[in-house]
């Protein structure tokens, strides 16, 4: 188990320690091949429920190593013959095909009738099919479709690239797709708990965890796709799971355990001292720049009007400065916020979320002894007794800033803080 001094959010990890793999789907001089003793230790389970789409997923299951052991599950009788069919036509031979009871799904089907798979194994890939439900999201969804399989088992030499990531990362627990993009997808924005968190701290407790959970860090594996060590997950599956444990009756309830589950894998390899990385191909990698270039394009254009940033540099600033300002707002009885331009509206808005009303606006010049969005806009020289008026300077210029601090000081105002200032350049 890690030790608590050494633990760090998941996802800070990922971001901070850079563990985004893209790999070669063909052959590399840069990547070694994996031997036939690594692919001995090594079994791809793959729960398969949807019989209209098997056809999907036989290009994926072809490029599998046939030294590779595979393992087919499926609630359904019907499914596993036709996947017999296909693949004893391929010629594959290591191939064991398990029905499981229809409760719990794909997860269900990893922890319950995996628990006994896995013991032979060192390094194991889990996938399952996924269906489209609406028309609307089938674009999406077949991009998603091709994150979590092509992502994971995108051909023979990338399935070898990816047993030596692991061979040349001993730190290294889980790999996992990315996040999925797409239009009607918000997950990769950081929204990926879909109000899942509350289930997935419980099992952070109940497995005992020594791990960093926060609700304001997103998860960072999504389904329940993933490679692993088996002694990165050990804890998980020790835990002993049955089928009855899941109620399948709770599927669009939020606290629906499998919803916890495939997001607690991290949390599990952190506990037991391994980290967690996301892996893909070159292709994909290539969509998803294109897609998420084109998202962030039109995202910050059309948020400019209500949140002013257009870099993360000065989001991180205001991220960071945040709490910074709520709190000075709060501890003062009359606040007046230095700019009526956008950024003195736009602080407007951040304190009237924290149910906090300015005493007015200030300005320099123009625009004084009016009303802007029910505050007052005051000119600066006709505000008497400003030594007991705390002053919030908005705007964004350093010199403006400076010349601003320099005409409060002149006027007895010393109680004063720079909206965009570095937090160990705050105004006493």
């Amino acid at each position: 188990m890690v030790g608590e001094e050494d633990v760090r959010n998941v996802y800070d990890i990922r971001y901070e320690d850079n563990l985004i793999y893209i790999l070669p789907e063909q052959s590399s001089g840069i990547y070694q091949s994996a031997s036939s003793e690594v692919y001995g230790k090594t079994v791809v389970i793959i729960y398969l429920f949807y019989m209209d789409t098997l056809s999907v997923y036989w290009p994926y299951i072809d490029g599998i190593p046939v030294e590779i052991d595979v393992c087919l599950l499926s609630s359904r009788e019907e499914v596993l013959e036709e996947a017999r069919i296909h693949i004893e036509a391929s010629g594959r031979k290591r191939v064991r095909y398990m029905l499981k009871e229809n409760r719990g799904r794909d997860v269900s089907g990893l922890l319950v009738t995996g628990a006994d798979i896995i013991k032979d194994y060192e390094y194991i890939c889990f996938l399952h099919d996924k269906k489209e439900h609406c028309e609307e999201v089938k674009k999406d969804t077949e991009l998603w479709i091709e994150n979590l399989w092509g992502n994971m088992i995108g051909g023979t030499e990338y399935i070898s690239h990816i047993l030596c990531l692991f061979l040349n990362n001993p730190k290294l627990g889980v790999l996992a797709p990315p996040e999925p993009v797409g239009d009607h997808f918000c997950t990769w924005y950081g929204y990926g708990w879909h109000d899942s968190f509350d289930i997935t701290d419980e099992l952070v407790k109940r497995l005992h965890l020594n791990a960093d959970i926060r609700p304001d860090r997103p998860p960072v594996t999504i389904g329940t796709v993933l490679w692993f060590r088996r002694r990165a997950l050990r804890k998980l599956f020790d835990y002993g799971w049955r089928y009855s444990d899941f109620d399948d009756e709770g599927l669009k309830r939020h606290d629906y355990l499998s919803y916890g589950i495939e997001r607690v894998f991290p949390y599990v390899a952190q506990d037991a001292g391994y980290d967690t990385g996301t892996v893909m191909t070159g292709a994909y990698a290539g969509k998803q720049t294109n897609y998420l270039q084109h998202a962030a394009n039109l995202i910050f254009k059309e948020a400019e009007a209500f949140f002013p940033v257009n870099n993360l540099a000065d989001l991180e600033r205001y991220r960071k400065n945040k709490s910074r300002i709520i709190e000075f707002a709060k501890g003062n009885r009359e606040v007046y916020l230095y700019g009526a331009g956008t950024m003195g509206r736009f602080c407007l808005a951040m304190l009237r979320k924290e149910n906090i009303r300015p005493a007015g606006f200030l300005v320099s010049g123009d625009g004084g002894d009016s009303i802007m969005e029910d505050v007052p806009v005051t000119k600066l020289g006709k505000l008497d007794c400003l030594q007991d008026r705390a002053v919030i300077i908005t705007v964004y210029g350093p010199d403006e800033q400076d010349e601003i601090a320099e005409s409060l000081r002149e006027r007895g105002c010393w109680n004063y803080i720079r909206m965009w200032e570095n937090e160990d350049e705050v105004n006493q």
